[in-house]
């Protein structure tokens, strides 16, 4: 991992700058760009570790993180996928001092670090800020509590079928993409068995919905995808 100050900008002229902080005025935007911290993380880094301190508030800029958290039998499931230009780990950030889950790359990420002080005293001096804040935490929850109940409610292409197009149009906005996750990984984010999930991207293959050349992920029948996610 390489931290730094975040190279070459400010706050206010950040193009990552997430929309939480236009709500900040410009010497507030100054002091964020003296508190925080850039960093630079490989595939398979871990950016916070489930249990370990809460120092700041993590931002990605690029790349993709997935959220896991280890249950008391010692089974890790990953419960979310973090993408760029927003704040990552909300959801327990006023709750406890201690991350709920860890926070790992899963392609080369860069993120930057507010301070977690700073950050408690614009919530507490800036209520256009501090509403914002929270607007992103509720919408943040519902999205993961939609996901999971979307999930529930689906049989197992209609599972497959929803990661899929959630990859394909939410996270790469294309219908080919390498799929930054295992075959594991994806049956723990789903709740399937690995060798359903194998089973079913191979009938999905021989069926000529999709094309698979290694961890490259072509969906070349995108309607009867779609369909399959909202009917599977």
């Amino acid at each position: 991992m390489n931290k730094d100050i975040c190279p070459g900008s400010k706050c206010s002229e950040c193009g990552f700058r997430s929309s939480i902080f236009v709500r900040l005025s410009d010497e507030q935007l100054d002091n964020l760009t003296a508190n925080k911290t850039f960093a630079f993380v490989k595939k398979g880094d871990v950016i916070a570790k489930q249990g370990g301190e809460v120092k700041g508030f993590i931002f990605l800029r690029k790349g993709l993180a997935k959220l896991t958290r280890v249950n008391p039998d010692g089974r890790e499931q990953i419960i979310g996928i973090a993408t760029p230009n927003d704040f990552v780990g909300l959801l327990s950030i006023f709750s406890s001092k201690k991350y709920q889950y860890n926070i790992i790359a899963i392609e080369d990420c860069e993120y930057c670090c507010v301070d977690y002080d700073m950050v408690m005293d614009l919530v507490s001096t800036n209520g256009d800020f501090a509403k914002t804040l929270l607007e992103k935490i509720s919408q943040v929850s519902d999205l993961m509590m939609g996901t999971r109940l979307d999930l529930e409610l689906r049989q197992l292409r209609g599972r497959v079928a929803f990661i899929l197009c959630y990859f394909a149009n939410e996270v790469y906005k294309s219908q080919k993409f390498n799929l930054p996750i295992s075959r594991r990984e994806i049956a723990e984010l789903i709740d399937m068995r690995v060798e359903n999930v194998v089973r079913i991207l191979s009938e999905l293959r021989r069926d000529n919905v999709i094309k698979i050349e290694g961890t490259t992920i072509e969906i070349v029948n995108p309607e009867k995808l779609r369909w399959m996610k909202e009917h599977g």
